[in-house]
């Protein structure tokens, strides 16, 4: 054997040993990993705390007893979900949670119910899953009815005691129309604040109603607007998860495939129940920027509609079913941004 051959071999035979030492490092590396990982959900079940684990794709990279660390790591990382210890759903995701189908194939994922839908529209034989709920939620081959009306949905009242709190109101008769045995008052507690007027670095600004109710929801003695639908929709997952669905954007008409399936429609609308001349509205200067608000803002549950009327339950009205002229509640409804809200039926 020639010198140049030896040297040839002895060069792979080293090669070959190193490649074996980084496979056995990782390999130990990775079960350290595991471990440490193991031990911490050990340590923070035996604390009695809730544990929160951070996943990349299908693999558990960190654990938490703290959501909001959790989540703040998670974010730090593509295709990354948090899962609470012990519990199959999952309590956040990094992926878009509506998914459209054709058949068995994935067309496309989206951030909101919207687009979502408009996109599904284009196909046949298609449906839109919402992973929040784990289930489908639309799809193009329901029929839907002429006329429809949902029974039986609890009628609640707002007065005395909350004078600006119907959006609460409605979304307690929804709650309790699906179950949940919930007071307006709990949630009046609950819905996210947001004061009238505040003062930040010498500038004064609106409390903005997309981030909270605004102003007084008790008592007309104080200034008050209301709330959109972000915080209403959070308001309700807090009681029913992933099965609260924000249906903002949508066209109204695509709001009828819910009430067909019996779930009453959460909407922001005004209290004539008819477009308002553009001098009853104003803009609120929010840290965010402007937004369009106006006295007469409301919220009302829509339970039922026909060719001519939509028919609701109107906080301000207990006791009775209400109804409006179609056009004119349709066109009040898109003139307050298409606000709707509603549960996976």
């Amino acid at each position: 054997m020639q010198k140049s051959e030896k040297i040839i071999i002895i060069f792979l035979l080293i090669c070959i040993v190193i490649v074996n030492i980084l496979i056995f490092f990782i390999l130990k590396m990775d079960k350290t990993v595991n471990k440490n990982i193991d031990d911490k959900i050990i340590y923070v079940t035996k604390m009695g705390k809730t544990a929160y684990e951070v996943y990349q794709n299908d693999k558990i990279i960190e654990i938490f007893d703290n959501y909001d660390e959790a989540l703040e790591y998670a974010k730090k990382y593509e295709n990354s979900s948090i899962k609470q210890s012990g519990d199959y759903k999952w309590v956040w995701d990094s992926n878009p949670p509506y998914e459209v189908y054709q058949g068995y194939n994935l067309l496309k994922k989206f951030v909101n119910y919207k687009e979502a839908l408009e996109y599904a529209k284009k196909y046949e034989n298609s449906t839109i899953f919402f992973r929040d709920s784990n289930t489908f939620i639309w799809d193009s081959q329901t029929i839907i009815k002429n006329t429809d009306f949902i029974e039986n949905v609890p009628f609640i009242g707002q007065y005395p005691e909350l004078f600006r709190g119907c959006e609460v109101t409605s979304l307690a008769m929804l709650l309790n129309h699906k179950g949940i045995n919930v007071d307006k008052m709990e949630l009046a507690e609950k819905i996210k604040k947001e004061p009238f007027l505040f003062t930040l670095e010498n500038n004064t600004y609106n409390g903005n109603p997309h981030q909270g109710f605004v102003g007084d929801i008790y008592s007309s003695e104080n200034d008050g607007y209301g709330v959109y639908n972000e915080p209403i929709y959070n308001l309700l997952k807090e009681y029913i998860g992933g099965e609260a669905l924000n249906l903002t954007g949508a066209n109204f008409n695509d709001l009828y495939y819910y009430i067909n399936k019996k779930s009453p429609v959460l909407v922001i609308i005004n209290t004539r129940f008819r477009p308002l001349p553009e001098q009853e509205f104003h803009y609120l200067n929010t840290t965010r920027g402007n937004v369009k608000m106006t006295y007469r803002e409301h919220s009302v549950l829509i339970t039922g509609y026909d060719s001519q009327y939509i028919y609701y339950n109107d906080p301000m009205y207990p006791g009775m079913t209400k109804k409006s002229l179609k056009s004119d509640f349709i066109k009040a409804w898109e003139q307050m941004g298409k606000q709707a809200i509603t549960y996976v039926p």
